[in-house]
């Protein structure tokens, strides 16, 4: 079996997760930069790290869910890029949208609105006259995350391109939630989910994390038991490669842990989920084996 995560392990992927960007670009411009030039810091960033993903308006919004998985609040909301406020356009013909409901389902995963139909079958619809058309736009990923302490809580982000231009079609789903990951991050710090604390610790344990690594750790945090094979069976690589992707990532954070040593493989794993519990909130990894 192939291994799933289907990113390059070089150039701009690695970038993304260097000490360099982590700790010395991305967490000054999200202290210091106002939302605006945050936002337009971020879409020419990911644009730098991986040309495909290039988007020509961005919106992030903090919200609480209803029951039926919709918008029922938002308290923060930054549109980059746009004419008009894209949740004032929304929530006039949300009951059309059969897109939102499945980003908030799937925490932390892509959603491209041509998972559900094609970009002229879009063009044909109300939802494109009341939405997308006002606002210019036709091609979205979206990714709602999770936020801390609160059960119905979540930050999307959502990056548009123009009617009549689209996202490459070699950009993959990994490749947004790997580059995404960090953003959601900054945003949940800039708006006071989480503390400068927090987000040093975390950035400095996702320093060097290959896509693969990541991936695991994600799946690891999520299991409600630990089983190498299970995580082995579901990336599709061997046990033995799973084993050693942890054992390279638990090797090098090992002077930012405080814990007591204790011997066995079980102990290494049980420190991993507990130094990386904060990627519960970007959700488990689904491979696609497509």
């Amino acid at each position: 079996m192939k291994n799933v995560v289907r990113i390059k392990q070089s150039g701009g992927f690695r970038l993304a997760y260097s000490e360099q960007f982590l700790v010395e670009e991305l967490l000054p411009e999200a202290k210091f930069s106002s939302d605006q030039d945050f936002a337009s810091f971020q879409i020419q960033t990911l644009k730098g790290l991986h040309r495909p993903f290039a988007a020509d308006a961005f919106s992030a919004i903090q919200c609480e869910l209803d029951s039926n998985q919709m918008i029922a609040g938002a308290s923060r909301t930054v549109f980059y890029n746009m004419g008009e406020n894209e949740l004032d356009t929304y929530r006039r013909v949300q009951h059309l949208d059969v897109t939102r409901p499945a980003i908030f389902r799937n925490v932390g995963t892509a959603i491209f609105n041509t998972d559900f139909r094609s970009l002229a079958k879009w063009q044909q619809t109300p939802f494109f006259e009341d939405y997308y058309k006002p606002l210019n736009m036709l091609h979205t990923i979206s990714l709602a995350y999770a936020m801390p302490f609160m059960m119905r809580g979540r930050v999307q982000l959502t990056y548009f391109r123009e009617i009549g231009k689209q996202f490459e079609a070699s950009l993959t789903k990994d490749e947004v939630e790997f580059l995404s990951i960090p953003f959601f991050y900054a945003w949940a710090y800039r708006w006071g989910i989480i503390d400068e604390a927090a987000i040093r610790a975390w950035f400095h344990l996702m320093v060097r994390r290959t896509p693969t690594q990541l991936f695991l750790l994600r799946s690891l945090v999520g299991m409600q038991r630990y089983s190498l094979a299970f995580l082995a069976e579901k990336f599709g690589i061997a046990t033995r490669m799973a084993n050693h992707h942890f054992a390279e990532v638990y090797d090098s954070i090992l002077p930012l842990l405080d814990t007591a040593e204790i011997e066995g493989n079980a102990s290494k794993m049980v420190d991993l989920a507990q130094a990386y519990q904060f990627l519960r909130f970007v959700g488990p990894y689904k491979p696609r084996r497509d």
